[in-house]
């Protein structure tokens, strides 16, 4: 007898969903017109915020494309596909943070920052395909994190201390950078400040109240719609587009 493996989705896993591909729609979005501008204008820095910006949701990959298979399929990502959908970007879209961060603002320590932080990365790694593959019948659910849903999970032990340590280097650093930018003399400059500052730190709410918090209906729309507005804070604040110029006057 064949067992089915189709699963439902209670309201909140509905919720979710819709709001996880809402959020990583507009992430992607984003990160396209930058890989446009990228190409066009042939500017490094630009590539490594495309990646940012497209690895920083990460996290949030199981839910919304776990949504959409669930929407095709009615069945679950499979469990390690789950946990590699939402933890092997995160590392990514640091290192390249660090590319643009670090030589604008601290050029001298970028070796022996990224060599410390590529260690701290290679562990990671080395811990959840370990656990997910090398070791049968660990207790995954400890080590790695629980499925609350077929598109939730819930974190646990190293993959968690690690995610937020992730989280706080880019909320302190993204801070350093964008008050950088506010002390500038040019208007456009101390603007993209500005509008860095909301990104980095709804992001840093977002993540926290997504991420650690018991989730409802409400408060899920509100940290979904923070994710979504940190997305847009983070394009206008380093591509500065010319519609919002014209609102700020700045041309």
């Amino acid at each position: 007898m064949i067992q089915l493996l189709f699963v439902d989705l209670d309201p909140l896993g509905q919720l979710s969903g819709i709001l996880g591909t809402i959020s990583v729609a507009v992430a992607w979005f984003y990160g396209i017109l930058v890989l446009i501008k990228a190409i066009q204008l042939k500017y490094k820095t630009l590539f490594y915020f495309f990646f940012a910006i497209m690895f920083t949701m990460s996290p949030w990959y199981p839910s919304g494309l776990g949504y959409v298979y669930w929407l095709i399929t009615n069945e679950a990502i499979i469990y390690p596909v789950y946990v590699l959908l939402g933890t092997l970007g995160a590392p990514l879209a640091l290192f390249a943070w660090f590319q643009i961060y670090i030589p604008a603002l601290h050029p001298k320590l970028k070796k022996p920052l990224l060599i410390g932080f590529a260690i701290l990365s290679l562990i990671f790694y080395i811990y959840i395909f370990i656990f997910l593959f090398s070791v049968p019948g660990a207790p995954i659910d400890e080590l790695i994190g629980i499925k609350e849903n077929a598109i939730d999970i819930e974190y646990k032990a190293f993959a968690l201390v690690y995610l937020a340590i992730l989280l706080l280097i880019s909320t302190i650093t993204g801070n350093d950078f964008s008050i950088q930018s506010m002390k500038n003399e040019d208007k456009t400059i101390k603007w993209k400040g500005r509008f860095l500052i909301l990104s980095f730190n709804l992001f840093a709410i977002g993540a926290i109240g997504d991420g650690f918090l018991p989730l409802n209906p409400v408060n899920l729309i509100i940290f979904r719609i923070v994710m979504v507005l940190a997305s847009t804070f983070y394009y206008i604040g380093f591509i500065m587009p010319k519609w919002m110029k014209k609102i700020l006057k700045l041309e």
